[in-house]
This record gives structure tokens, sequence and C-alpha cells, in this order.
């Protein structure tokens, strides 16, 4: 080969190997600032005596609730009260026309003087021809005569009484009274309206005390009984509890649900609750020792519930399961062992692997 072509391909060889020289080595990123440690205050989960409820369901009934009927017939002449009146009891709810019914108890009062009058006059005949028909100067037959009519006019008599005693019933039933304290929740007729025996004329609740009815699962029956205090509330004061105390508990269980029947008297003096309002309830079953907090390390986002657990001087983030609570301490049923050290109040610069520095 000619010495030319030799220093051409030298050439291009060292040409190429220039092209690929390796990159320079990439410069070292500086080193991050350590994280500044945060202070914080701590508390030790401990077991502690944490309520247990049964949960169930159920309605607000009133104590009393009746719809107000007529025991008399007649013209509707006037009606007191309006819908949602408060009324006592005896007071006057429906006053009917009373003519018809005074002129019959006037009626049936001179039919009782008439009575009275000629079972008097047979009484005295009576006991005035005694003497003679005992010395035989009466036929006897006269005389049963006489003790006979005698008979009749004394149950003509008391007929005539009872019929004034209807009468006076009548007079009476022409003022419908409320037959306990409570509200009006309905007025049926107004006047002029006729009203007939029977005829509902205004619905009268009291709701100074309501019931709560529950349905308790069979499975609970052994849990409930007579006293026990109720814990429930309602969506119309979802941040209020009411307490109401068991005094009715059913005499069978129910085939068709399998539950149990179960009322709790509560005091609605001031009025707040309502009949017919669906309620969420507790029955306080007793007390059981579990693993709580205080209820100022708990974090609520959304649905999920987090704890900062302490560890070697940082922070670990934890999702926890909750239970019930009781003088600011929260039960927590999964997440969380007995003696472990949690954040209290823990704000926005709580997060997994923050170191912290306890405060004092």
């Amino acid at each position: 080969m000619r010495p030319s072509v030799i220093h051409a391909a030298i050439v291009a060889l060292l040409s190429l190997t220039a092209c690929h020289k390796p990159p320079p080595a990439a410069e070292t990123a500086p080193a991050l600032p350590p994280v500044k440690p945060i202070e914080v205050k701590a508390a030790k989960a401990e077991m502690r005596l944490m309520p247990r409820f049964l949960r169930v369901t159920g309605q607000l009934q009133a104590e009393w609730d009746a719809m107000v009927a007529s025991d008399a017939a007649g013209k509707v002449e006037s009606t007191p009260v309006e819908r949602g009146a408060v009324v006592k009891a005896g007071d006057v709810l429906v006053k009917l026309d009373e003519r018809v019914a005074q002129m019959t108890l006037r009626e049936a009062e001179a039919s009782v003087v008439l009575a009275k009058a000629q079972s008097e006059l047979s009484g005295s005949e009576l006991q005035r021809n005694q003497p003679l028909a005992e010395s035989k100067a009466i036929a006897q037959a006269d005389f049963n005569r006489l003790r006979t009519d005698t008979a009749a006019k004394e149950a003509q008599l008391a007929a005539a009484e009872a019929r004034r005693d209807m009468a006076e019933k009548s007079l009476k039933d022409a003022v419908i009274p409320a037959p306990f304290a409570g509200t009006v929740a309905e007025r049926l007729v107004s006047p002029g309206e006729y009203v007939r025996p029977g005829q509902a004329v205004a619905r009268v609740v009291d709701t100074a005390t309501l019931r709560l009815v529950v349905n308790v699962p069979e499975a609970a029956v052994g849990k409930v009984k007579p006293g026990q205090l109720v814990e429930f509330s309602v969506s119309a004061y979802p941040k209020v509890s009411f307490q109401g105390k068991i005094n009715f508990i059913g005499a069978a269980v129910r085939e068709a649900s399998r539950d149990l029947l179960v009322e709790a008297a509560v005091d609605n003096q001031d009025g707040r609750l309502k009949p017919g309002l669906f309620a969420e309830a507790r029955l306080i079953t007793g007390d059981e020792k579990a693993v709580a907090v205080p209820s100022a390390a708990l974090r609520i986002e959304g649905t999920r519930r987090k704890l900062f657990i302490i560890r070697q001087d940082q922070l670990e983030e934890r999702l926890v399961e909750i239970g019930e609570t009781r003088e600011d301490w929260i039960e927590i049923r999964q997440g969380l062992a007995d003696g472990e050290s949690v954040m209290l109040n823990p704000d926005a610069s709580a997060a997994d692997g923050v170191p912290v520095v306890l405060k004092p």
C-alpha cells in the first residue's frame, strides 16, 4: 500500500475518535438543608373504660293522641279552638246546638214527676188496704191486683228517671271537651255542620311527654331492661343529644321482623321534639376497657381519621378506626397500641417523617 493512503486512513481514524469523546462528568447537585424539627405536645394512648351501646332506630310518638268524637247528634254552634291551640283537660273543643236536648230534658223531668206521683199514690193505696186484706175484709185477688199495680208504677218511675238521665247526658254531650291537656293538631268541623254520634270533631295530641318506639333485634334482647337510659338524635337537631328511659318492653319477639318492640319515655316540656320524627338511638349497655387517646390528637379529613405517632423523634402518619367517646377521650379500635405516643392538636405542619421536639 502506498504511504499516502496509509496516512489518510490514520487521519480519518483520529477524527472519528475525536468525535466520540466521552461527555464531561455532570456537576454534583448541592445537598438539601436538613428539615427543621417542629415542637409538639404529646400524649400516650392508654386503656380506659369506654361506653358500649346498642344502636337502633325508632320513631317518636305522642304519649296521648286522640281523635275526639261526638257522643251526640246536632248542628255545630261554635268551635272555640283552632289548630295549634294549647288546651287543658275539660276545655271546650266544639259546642253543639243545645235547644233540642234542653226540651227533651224538660219533658223527661216532667215524666219523672208524673210517674213519681202515681207511684206514691199506688203505694199509699197498697199500704191502706194491707190491714183489710189481712182481716179478709177485701178479696185477696183485689189486693194482689193493687200490689201488682204498685210495682208497675214503681217500674214506670224507674224508666222515667232513666229517660231523664239520658236526656241530661245528651245535653251534656252537646259540649265536647278536651279529654286531656295537649295541643289541637286538627279541627275537623266548622260552625253550621251537622255531626252524628261517633263522628270525629278534633284531634288532640299531648306532646309534653313523648314515647320513643324502637325495634331491638332478637340477638340483643338480653341487653335491654326497664329503666335503662337511651340516648338519641333527630335530623331536626343534628348536634343535640336527647335522652329517655325505657318504661315498656314487648312481651314477645315479632315473628315477621324478628325484633322486639321497646318504648322509652322522653320528657318534652320545651316542645322541641315532634311526634313522627325519626330517631337514631343508642341504648347504653355498660363499659369496656379499650385503647383511647385524647380527642385533640385526632385529625379528620373527610372520611379518613388520622393520628400522628411519635416514633424515634419523627412523626408517623397512621390511619385509624375510631369508636366511642367519653370525657374528651376517643376510643381507637384499630391502628394504635396501648402506650404509643401521639401528637396533640396536629396542624398543617404535621406530616409523615417530620422530625419533632417534645414541648416540656
